[in-house]
């Protein structure tokens, strides 16, 4: 079995207790799934957009920016991993409403966006501006997964960094079990600790269990989403796939009703509460909030860099990497566009 170098490095990173934010695996295997999804001609616009050393891979560069927090170049960055909600409590009260104030995850993905347009319509020509278009990439795909872990948009207990939690015989907290040990343990225990048939059991599932659902995973009501969004006149044409607004206020709804609901630090989160939230009990949610973002970023990626022709449709080839077989599959543009296998 030959297992991606970017996972045996999130193993040992996250084991390590090295990283923070969503976590380094759970970010490679939302990455991983767009990867899956991005037409050839994305996937070599998004080539050569990043720098070598990701060798084009989504995967590789979703971790950077929870690496580069403590650099003094990047400190603006560091609030915009999370949105906290006024007034929430879950898992008593989850009642989220957004109000722009211009510094959190859901702004950030409109930032990131409009700067990834700015770039497609204007090429950058100076190295300043080719690196920024690279920040932006960089920061759109990992924003793209901290909105869909849930405890990022609950402001409670610092996203769940103060609440105390056990995981069998370890100390730990509820943000950190979310960030990574309910993905490795579903790893270990469901598939004899293979990343890889982990990832490719979440893309079996989008034509599975989770059909017809997964078709519309990426349409969005554009009425929801704009109001509050400053960079509303260059998202706009995204309106139909890019709705951080929402995806928020789904993940809070899933902070009372599974992330914090009887919470007790003296818990073993690693037994009943790890089968409800990996299970088929709840539809493997943590798979699937990760198989979401994946579709929902390229599916942003893929309208930006490859949008479809003007009958409305094309096929995606064979995109194929070291890390991710891909398959065909085809976008319909029928009003919002989806994905349809």
């Amino acid at each position: 079995m030959r297992l991606s170098p970017t996972l045996v490095a999130a193993l040992c990173l996250f084991s390590a207790n090295a990283v923070q934010g969503y976590g380094i695996l759970g970010h490679t295997l939302t990455g991983q799934v767009a990867q899956k999804f991005l037409t050839p001609e994305t996937a070599k616009q998004v080539k050569e957009i990043l720098s070598p050393y990701y060798d084009g891979l989504l995967s590789k560069a979703a971790p950077w920016p929870d690496t580069i927090k403590g650099q003094a170049k990047y400190r603006w960055a560091s609030i915009l991993h999370y949105v906290n909600t006024p007034g929430d409590n879950p898992p008593d009260s989850c009642h989220f409403e957004y109000n722009y104030h211009g510094a959190d995850v859901v702004n950030g993905l409109f930032n990131m966006t409009s700067q990834l347009q700015h770039y497609k319509a204007s090429p950058p020509v100076t190295p300043e501006e080719k690196s920024a278009r690279e920040d932006a990439l960089r920061f759109f795909v990992h924003f793209m997964g901290d909105v869909h872990q849930p405890l990022h948009n609950s402001g409670k207990a610092r996203g769940g960094n103060d609440a105390p939690a056990k995981w069998g015989r370890a100390r730990t907290n509820l943000h950190r079990i979310w960030d990574g040990q309910l993905i490795l343990k579903d790893i270990k225990d469901r598939f004899d600790n293979n990343p890889k048939a982990y990832l490719d059991n979440m893309i079996d599932m989008t034509r599975g269990v989770w059909q017809p659902a997964a078709s519309n995973w990426t349409v969005c009501d554009p009425d929801k989403n704009q109001g509050d969004n400053p960079w509303s006149s260059s998202t706009a044409q995204l309106a139909h796939l890019l709705c951080p607004k929402e995806w928020t206020r789904i993940m809070n709804q899933l902070d009372c009703a599974m992330v914090w609901k009887d919470y007790d630090e003296s818990r073993d989160y690693s037994l009943e509460y790890f089968e409800k939230v990996t299970g088929p009990e709840n539809d493997y949610l943590v798979q699937r909030l990760m198989a979401q973002s994946g579709m929902r970023m390229a599916a942003i990626l893929n309208e930006i860099y490859d949008p479809p022709t003007p009958e409305g449709t094309h096929q995606c080839g064979e995109q194929v990497s070291h890390e991710v077989p891909s398959e065909s599959i085809r976008f319909v543009k029928q009003g919002p566009r989806r994905f349809v296998n």
